[in-house]
C-alpha cells in the first residue's frame, strides 16, 4: 500500500505542477478575463459530470471487485452518453448566455471525460492504482502541450484553444484506459436485461448517494465563481479561480492518499482496521498540508504578478483568507473516503449540506458587497463547516478524540520503519 501511495502522490504532484503551468500559460496569454472564461467552461463540464457519475463514477470503485467487468462497463458507458446528449439540449435552455455550439462542446467533452473515468474507476477498484495514475497523468500533459501549440504555434488566443486541448486530453485518456484494460475488453460479454438490472441497481444505489453529496459540494466550492461573474465581472472570476486552485493545492496529499485508502477499505471487511488506517493517514495529510499552506501564504504579491500577470496582485490576500478552511478540509477528504469505502455515501451529503448553509448565507451577502474578498471568506467558512461535520461523525463512529489527530512518537517510529522496509526491498 505504501508504494501505491508514493506512486499516487508522485503522479498527483506532477499533475498539480502541470496544472499549475497550465494556469500560468492561460493567465499570461489571455489575461484574467480569458482565465475566467476557462474556469467557467471547466465548471460547466464538471457540473455535467456530477450527473454522469451517478452510474459512471466512484461507485464503480466500490463495486468493481464484486461484479463482472462487462456488467459494469456497458451501463456506465450508455449512461455517460445519455447524460452528455441531455446536457447539450438543456444548457442553452437554462444556461442563459451559453450558445448551442458551446453546449455541444460541453456535452461531448463531458462524455469523453466520463468514459475515461469509468476505465480508471475499474482500475482503482481492482487495486491497479499505478495504471490508473498513468491514465490520470495523461490529461495535464497533453492539455499543456496542446495549449502551447494552439497559443504559440497557431496564435489561437481564445477559448477555442482550450476546448481543442480538452478534446485531446479527455479523448486520449479514454483510449489509454481501454488499452490498459484490453484483456477485459477482449473478453467483453453481453448479458440479459435482468442481469444488467441488478448491477445498475447497485450502481445507482451507491452512485446517487455519492453524487448527491458531490452536487451539493460543487455548489459549496464553486458557487462563488458564478456569483462573481454575476455581481462583479469575468476578470474577478479568473483571479479568484487561481487563488482557489493554489489554496486547494494543499489537498494534493489528502487526495493522493485517499485514492489508495478508498480502494483498500472497499476491499476490506475489517471496520476497525479501516478506522485506524484512516486516522493514521489523516495525521500524515495534516502535517504535510500544513507545511504547504504556510509556504503558499508567505508568497508575496510581486511573485504572483510576475508569474500570472499584473491583474493577479491580490492573490496573496485571497490565499491567506482561504488557508484556514482549506487546511481543515484536508481532513474532510480522508473522512469522506472512509465513509464511501464502507458504503455510507450519505455522510458526504450531510457534510456538504452543512457547508451549503454557510455558502448561501454568506455568498449572497458578502460577494455583492465585498466582491472577490467576500467570495474567499465564503469559501473558507464553507470548507471549515464541512470538515467539522465530518470530524465529529468520524470521531463518534470510532470513539476517537481530537488529540488522536496529533502525531505521536509511535506514529513517527512506525512511519520511519515503513520507509526503511520499503528501502530495503
Amino acid at each position: 500500500m505504501f508504494r501505491k501511495i508514493i506512486n499516487t502522490f508522485g503522479t498527483r504532484l506532477l499533475g498539480a505542477i502541470l496544472n499549475f503551468l497550465i494556469a500560468v500559460v492561460i493567465s499570461q496569454t489571455v489575461g484574467d478575463v480569458g482565465k475566467g472564461e476557462q474556469a467557467l467552461l471547466l465548471m460547466d463540464i464538471t457540473f455535467v459530470l456530477i450527473f454522469s457519475d451517478i452510474i459512471s463514477g466512484s461507485s464503480i470503485v466500490y463495486l468493481a471487485p464484486k461484479h463482472n467487468f462487462s456488467k459494469i462497463v456497458m451501463p456506465a458507458y450508455l449512461w455517460s452518453l445519455l447524460i452528455g446528449l441531455f446536457s447539450i439540449v438543456m444548457f442553452p435552455l437554462v444556461g442563459g448566455e451559453i450558445t448551442w455550439t458551446l453546449a455541444a462542446n460541453v456535452g461531448i467533452l463531458s462524455v469523453l471525460s466520463s468514459l475515461a473515468s469509468v476505465n480508471t474507476s475499474v482500475l482503482i477498484g481492482r487495486e491497479r492504482v499505478n495504471a490508473a495514475n498513468a491514465v490520470n497523468l495523461w490529461q495535464p500533459v497533453t492539455l499543456l502541450l496542446t495549449l502551447l501549440v494552439c497559443y504559440y504555434g497557431f496564435g489561437m488566443l481564445n477559448l477555442n484553444a482550450y476546448i481543442i486541448a480538452l478534446y485531446v486530453a479527455y479523448g486520449g485518456s479514454w483510449i489509454f484506459g481501454i488499452i490498459l484494460l484490453h484483456n477485459e475488453f477482449k473478453e467483453f460479454t453481453f448479458y440479459s436485461f435482468n442481469e444488467y438490472k441488478v448491477v445498475v441497481k447497485d450502481l445507482f444505489k451507491y452512485g446517487i448517494l455519492n453524487q448527491s453529496g458531490h452536487l451539493v459540494q460543487f455548489i459549496n466550492l464553486r458557487l462563488g465563481f458564478y456569483l462573481l461573474q454575476r455581481y462583479v465581472d469575468t476578470g474577478s472570476t479568473g483571479v479568484f479561480s487561481n487563488a482557489v486552485a493554489l489554496a486547494e493545492a494543499v489537498w494534493l496529499v489528502s487526495r493522493s492518499i485517499a485514492l489508495v485508502q478508498y480502494a483498500r477499505i472497499a476491499n476490506s471487511d475489517d471496520l476497525d482496521y479501516s478506522r485506524r488506517l484512516t486516522l493514521d493517514l489523516s495525521k500524515i495529510c495534516l502535517a504535510f498540508s500544513s507545511l504547504g499552506i504556510i509556504v503558499l501564504a508567505l508568497l508575496p504579491a510581486c511573485f504572483h504578478q510576475w508569474l500570472f500577470g499584473p491583474e493577479f496582485g491580490t492573490l496573496p490576500i485571497l490565499i491567506r483568507i482561504l488557508a484556514p478552511g482549506a487546511l481543515m478540509y484536508t481532513l474532510s477528504i480522508m473522512m469522506e473516503h472512509f465513509f464511501s469505502g464502507i458504503g455510507r455515501y450519505q455522510m458526504d451529503i450531510y457534510a456538504a449540506l452543512c457547508g451549503l448553509v454557510f455558502t448561501f448565507a454568506l455568498g449572497f451577502t458578502l460577494i455583492p458587497r465585498y466582491g472577490i474578498y467576500g467570495a474567499a471568506i465564503t469559501s473558507s467558512v464553507s470548507y471549515a463547516a464541512n470538515a467539522v461535520f465530518m470530524l465529529i461523525a468520524f470521531f463518534r463512529k470510532g470513539n476517537f478524540r481530537i488529540v488522536d489527530l496529533f502525531i505521536s512518537k509511535k506514529n513517527i517510529s512506525e512511519f520511519v520503519q515503513i520507509i526503511k522496509n520499503q528501502y530495503n526491498k
